[in-house]
């Protein structure tokens, strides 16, 4: 055998380890990516915007009560009042007064009463007017129905009148005595009692 058919031999298994050291050396690290870092965004600071001031409220005063045009307050010549049936009803004494206006004009809601003797003199003095005002039609009727109860002093002398005040004046209300056989009876303290209700349009 020929030297170079003794040496190839060992030529092929050298170069066979030779591979596989290579093949089994350690592996060359490989470098991890670095961590990207998003650079900061620049966020612009908040823009506060005054706020509008609100206007405050107004407030509108109510508008005053006044009469209609043209109206102007009743006086006793314009006026005239008479009285129904007087009746008798558990202690009082009731009737009912129709007022008529000769001219548009305006008295208060209820009227103001008052009681007087055969002489004139006053045995009970004017009663509260009710608040306000109503306007009265030339020649439309208006009524009020009126009661009179505890009467505890001495008889008066008959016949008596029932008299309606506009404002300072006196009318006498026509229909005879108001009450006409006697006085009702006396219910205890606190003085007699003269009430109306409101005036109403009769119908």
């Amino acid at each position: 055998m020929t030297l170079v058919a003794r040496l190839l031999p060992r030529l092929a298994l050298g170069g066979f380890l030779a591979v596989g050291l290579v093949a089994c050396g350690p592996a060359t690290p490989t470098a991890s990516p670095a961590p990207v870092t998003a650079a900061p965004t620049d966020t612009p600071a908040a823009t506060l915007t005054p706020a509008t001031p609100t206007p405050a409220a107004t407030v509108t005063p109510p508008a005053a009560v006044t009469a209609a045009p043209g109206t102007t307050p009743c006086g006793t010549t314009d006026l005239k009042a008479s009285h129904g049936l007087v009746e008798g009803a558990a202690g009082s004494i009731i009737t009912e007064v129709v007022l008529e206006a000769d001219a548009d004009c305006t008295v208060e809601t209820s009227p103001s009463l008052g009681l007087q003797d055969k002489t004139g003199a006053a045995l009970i003095t004017a009663t509260p007017a009710g608040p306000g005002s109503i306007q009265l039609t030339a020649g439309d009727a208006y009524t009020s129905q009126i009661r009179i109860a505890n009467w505890c002093e001495p008889e008066p002398a008959f016949p008596l009148a029932l008299v309606l005040w506009i404002d300072d004046e006196k009318l006498i209300v026509t229909g005879g005595s108001f009450p006409d056989g006697g006085m009702p009876g006396c219910l205890g303290t606190g003085g007699a009692r003269l009430e109306s209700t409101p005036w109403v349009v009769s119908p």
